[in-house]
């Protein structure tokens, strides 16, 4: 069923110039949920889960509303007008659908495994009128081998654990199975539209799909709807329909007890400053019942166009952890059971070389599909090192702030795993100091990375003044200083910047700038607490940081930031050119922020310029943030974000550098 809609898609967009087609775009509309589920909702009112990495469950996977009166019906989806924003602390999305003479207030909220969807009719409203829709459910995300029952108070549908429902709080008028696309109609030029009212269907066949259309009356101008998934193992049918009874009675179910069940939701629905709000619950959105956090809503799950971004990168996660830690000690988050969640989680999964895996699913910690993953089958290029060091800073920062309050068994299981995970930079190490050939952070190239170094020098030098284990301290004290002094190898000095990379082997410089290498900074200031920089490397960084600046950003009538690295091909389209990222905007903004501890403006370079010019595209009204307050984790120069949205790490780097200014005493909003 997943994959009908893509093919669907394709045929919608296939000669669009800056849209993939096949998709599961979330770059419109806003998401409810909870540690289990994820729920986007469209412009239109449309719901689709995005929850399997969370919880397991596959869930919605398309979804339509509209009102009829008589025997007309309209859309939602079709309609021009509307608006749509957040409600009680970010926890309620509130849509408004606009029709001819009056509107309808649609609100959804995420609680567990159920979502509820409320639908109230505004003044002027027909009395002859019905809420109609079509509801798309693949138990864990099956595109086949799906049944349905069709009970009085509910319909299930089902696969093999997986047994999702759907109840209404007022009676359906009509409940019909639908038929989906044969492969004639798959295949075919043109699409088929859903639901199809009043078709005749044998009952075995409609008893053997995932669709169903529904028309439900309204009861004093409100009607709603839930969805609840459920383990067939862990939930009998009888407990799960009684679940969905319970939240679909009109006392439980109107706006009232509906906003009452937002305001509980969310660790930080109290949070005022809307931009703080907004990136803590674009993080809790990401995060599973382990803390593990998915990259962001997976948009290409058949792997079209990206490697899938519903997973636990321990690179982005540990950056993300790491950031979220740095914005708690300045702006008193309250977060430190999400910190402990994180911590073990990386306890639990490092592996017994000191390591971590590419990445893995959210839900458990096990193994996910991935193509970085050469340590484990025994060869180091398919491996992204720079990960383990992200990881690594985490831990050891983490050590740092809550050693006083943590358990002494919890104190010394960091410990073995920081001094573990020094064995495992120490394996990814050259004699000449410089990390040896793997994969970049952007997962698209092999080579020996400036930014790899640096994450290296930044985990070896965080770990030695945290560490109460000597000889640990002593051996990441002497690599900190060998990686911090081989980083001379990656300076091109007729550019003035520190290289990509050493290229694949050879050894020779490949002097493009990328934004990675911002990641300097945190090594430099890290270096500093156990050796002396010097001035010839500060001034160095001061020069890379003004010229890579400098050639990374873009400015177009729509958007202005910074583009990944240079000659970066990926994801054009139709554009031909490199694109902007909210990840390397904000990841600037933050650099130069934080290079202002390192030296002062010059003619050259004014560092409190940059992060003010940076930041100020990525805030609430910059030209990189969308109006639901999401970032994206790309932009075509006409404006339109393409990719991942929201993405976690972009939001992580936006609060960090928020909570910096702040400090700073910056302009903030």
């Amino acid at each position: 069923m997943g994959l009908r809609r893509s093919l669907d898609d394709y045929k919608q967009n296939e000669d669009a110039t800056d849209v993939f087609p096949g998709e599961r775009r979330t770059r419109q509309g806003r998401f409810s949920g909870s540690d289990q589920r994820l729920v986007h909702v469209s412009p239109a009112g449309s719901l689709r889960d995005y929850s399997y990495p969370l919880s397991g469950f596959g869930g919605i996977v398309s979804s339509r509303f509209g009102i009829r009166v008589g025997d007309a019906v309209e859309w939602f989806d079709a309609l021009d007008t509307g608006s749509q924003t957040h409600r009680a602390g970010r926890s309620l999305i509130e849509t408004t659908h606009r029709l001819d003479g009056f509107d309808v207030i649609q609100r959804d909220v995420t609680d567990g495994l159920a979502h509820t969807t409320t639908f109230e009719l505004g003044d002027d409203a027909p009395e002859d009128i019905e809420l109609v829709g079509f509801v798309e459910i693949s138990p864990e995300g099956r595109d086949g081998r799906v049944g349905q029952l069709v009970h009085d108070e509910a319909v299930e549908v089902y696969h093999n654990r997986e047994h999702d429902y759907l109840g209404t709080s007022t009676e359906f008028v009509e409940c019909t199975p639908q038929v989906l696309e044969r492969f004639d109609e798959i295949l075919a030029a043109e699409s088929r539209s859903f639901p199809e009212f009043g078709a005749s269907e044998e009952y075995e066949e409609s008893r053997l799909t995932g669709g169903v259309g529904v028309r439900v009356a309204f009861e004093d101008g409100e009607t709603s709807l839930v969805t609840l998934l459920s383990d067939i193992e862990t939930q009998s049918r009888s407990d799960a329909l009684s679940a969905v009874a319970t939240r679909t009675r009109r006392t439980n179910s109107d706006s009232a007890a509906l906003l009452a069940t937002a305001r509980q939701a969310g660790q930080y629905s109290t949070v005022a400053n809307r931009l703080v709000a907004t990136d803590l619950s674009v993080l809790e959105l990401l995060s599973a019942p382990t803390g593990a956090r998915i990259a962001g809503p997976d948009f290409d799950p058949y792997y079209q166009y990206s490697g899938g971004y519903g997973y636990t990168w321990f690179r982005d996660d540990g950056e993300v952890s790491t950031f979220l830690l740095e914005a708690d000690e300045s702006l008193g988050l309250d977060a430190a059971e999400t910190h402990r969640q994180s911590a073990e989680f990386y306890l639990r999964t490092q592996l017994p070389d000191g390591r971590w895996p590419h990445r893995v699913w959210p839900m458990n910690g096990r193994l996910a599909p991935g193509w970085a993953n050469g340590h484990i089958e025994g060869t180091e290029t398919q491996y992204q090192a720079d990960q383990t060091a992200s990881v690594l800073v985490f831990l050891a920062e983490y050590l740092s702030t809550y050693r006083q309050s943590l358990r002494n068994v919890t104190v010394e299981a960091i410990e073995n795993a920081l001094q573990s995970g020094v064995d495992g930079l120490d394996s990814s190490l050259e004699d000449d100091g410089f990390p040896t050939v793997c994969e970049n952070a952007w997962e698209n190239t092999n080579g020996r990375f400036t930014h790899t170094a640096a994450k290296f020098v930044q985990a070896y030098s965080t770990i030695a003044v945290v560490t109460c284990d000597a000889a640990t301290r002593e051996r990441a004290t002497a690599r900190a200083t060998q990686v911090f002094d081989a980083l001379d190898m990656a300076w091109a000095a007729d550019e003035g910047i520190y290289a990509l990379r050493l290229d694949d082997g050879s050894g020779d410089l490949d002097d493009r700038v990328d934004s990675t290498t911002f990641s300097l900074v945190d090594a430099h200031l890290a270096y500093r607490a156990i050796g002396d920089i010097g001035e010839t490397r500060l001034r160095r960084l001061e020069r890379h940081l003004h010229t890579a600046f400098s050639r990374l950003w873009k400015e177009t009538d729509d958007i202005s930031g910074l583009t990944r690295f240079e000659g970066d091909t990926w994801r054009q389209r139709g554009q031909g050119s490199e694109k902007v990222w909210t990840v390397s905007t904000g990841w600037g903004a933050y650099a130069a922020e934080k290079s202002i501890r390192l030296f002062s403006s010059t003619d050259e370079y004014d560092p409190e310029k940059w992060a003010d010019q940076l930041f100020d595209q990525i805030d609430l009204d910059g030209s990189l943030c969308l109006p639901s307050g999401y970032l994206p984790e790309q932009f075509f120069d006409t404006g339109a974000p393409d990719s991942a949205t929201p993405l976690g790490w972009s939001h992580a780097i936006r609060l960090a550098t928020h909570a910096s200014r702040v400090t700073r005493g910056a302009r903030t909003e």
